[in-house]
């Protein structure tokens, strides 16, 4: 670790590297802060020139404070860029630095608060990471990408009522909306606290990468400790196409040894103006697969069968039988187009307790019938019957079915 270092040498070479490799995959000031504060084994705040809080990150012992400002401005200043306080209560020098991209007014202030005594190269990475959220913050106060950002999070908090409006607000900030998006919430477990900054961001970069495609630009969002993507997807087979690409991640994350669980989920298509939707589908997938499908995995939302259900509580009957529907409808729609019985027969199977010698006797037909059905069943539907997650969707939806005061 920097702390442990006499002079500047390979280690701060490797840290700047490290900085480098944040900043260029937009980790932002956050992550920034959190490669330093894993550097030194300190606390890390960031703030901006009106004191306000912009990132903290690391952990310690000591209390860190709402904002150092007190602390800078009464600090002994020895014409050096790096101020040391001796805090009131003892305990090693709280370090603070300017954030400056040029010119005499700070963009900000960054003060690192150590659990030991800092060596004096520790004062370099301190320097090195300042410089560098400078180019973040600088880029920011232009507007153009604080100005994007604020509208996404607006976007996906529904603070939009007339499409026209969106749209009109996207386009002055240099956005160009898509019709529909897929979301896709990604999160790492279990990262070691000495890299994860970096593995943060490596996350970030190979995620984007895994779902580019060429329908426009994909947005990526902080959410806790993952991440949010919006996926453009104008037409259903775009969506289809992020679903796919978004499973595909934890074996990218993998073979780039991010060396964590990576889970996730993806949400429903949605229009622009309701983007919240497939965000909260999204967030409530990766949930489930977390607790019920362990192991790394991204997992759609449509794949879930009666869980999301199950999570959410409550469900409305409009809710049920849209479900019911949605899983049994291709089964429906065969059998109403070739003539044949694979509703009447999956619904016999599991009431005989999936004894296929009884189900064709019932049936009247041969079991290797039976057999050959089940195996339509399962490629006509995309459920699984030798899975017990695939078999509660399907029985479920049979039972709600049943149940449905609906003519047909």
């Amino acid at each position: 670790m920097i702390r442990s270092v006499p002079a500047p040498g390979d280690d701060l070479v490797e840290f700047a590297e490290s900085l480098a490799r944040i900043a260029c995959s937009g980790g932002g000031p956050k992550a920034l802060a959190g490669l330093l504060a894993s550097a030194l084994d300190a606390a890390v705040l960031v703030e901006d020139a009106d004191w306000r809080h912009v990132a903290l990150a690391g952990t310690g012992t000591r209390s860190v404070p709402a904002s150092v400002r007190d602390l800078v401005q009464a600090g002994e200043r020895e014409g050096s860029p790096v101020v040391r306080m001796r805090p009131a209560g003892g305990g090693p020098p709280i370090v603070a630095v300017a954030i400056r991209a040029g010119g005499d007014a700070p963009l900000g202030y960054l003060a690192v608060f150590p659990n030991a005594t800092l060596a004096d190269a520790a004062a370099g990475a301190i320097r090195l990471t300042a410089a560098t959220i400078a180019v973040e913050m600088s880029r920011e106060s232009g507007g153009g990408k604080n100005r994007r950002r604020s509208f996404w999070e607006r976007l996906i908090a529904s603070a939009y009522d007339d499409p026209i409006e969106a749209r009109d607000d996207a386009a002055s900030r240099g956005i160009a909306l898509a019709p529909a998006y897929v979301a896709v919430a990604v999160e790492a477990e279990a990262l070691e606290e000495t890299s994860a900054a970096v593995k943060h961001a490596d996350l970030r970069r190979i995620c984007t990468e895994t779902l580019r495609s060429g329908n426009g630009e994909i947005v990526a969002l902080e959410r806790g400790g993952g991440f949010v993507f919006l996926c453009p997807a104008p037409l259903e087979v775009d969506a289809a196409n992020a679903r796919t690409a978004a499973t595909l991640i934890p074996r990218a994350a993998a073979k780039a040894h991010i060396g964590a669980k990576v889970v996730g989920g993806v949400g429903r298509r949605a229009e622009a103006l309701h983007a919240a939707r497939t965000v909260d589908d999204a967030r409530e997938a990766m949930f489930i697969a977390r607790r019920l499908f362990g192991g790394s995995r991204v997992m759609p939302f449509e794949d879930l069968g009666v869980y999301p259900l199950l999570l959410r509580g409550g469900a409305s009957h409009e809710e049920l039988e849209e479900f019911a529907d949605r899983v049994l409808a291709p089964l429906r729609a065969y059998d109403e187009k070739h003539q044949t019985e694979l509703i009447r027969t999956l619904r016999l199977y599991f009431d005989v307790g999936q004894n296929v010698k009884t189900a064709a006797g019932e049936l009247s037909v041969h079991r290797h019938t039976v057999f050959y059905r089940l195996r339509q069943i399962s490629e006509i539907s995309g459920y699984d019957l030798d899975s017990a997650h695939d078999q509660l969707a399907l029985r479920t939806a049979m039972a709600i079915d049943a149940l449905s005061t609906r003519e047909r």
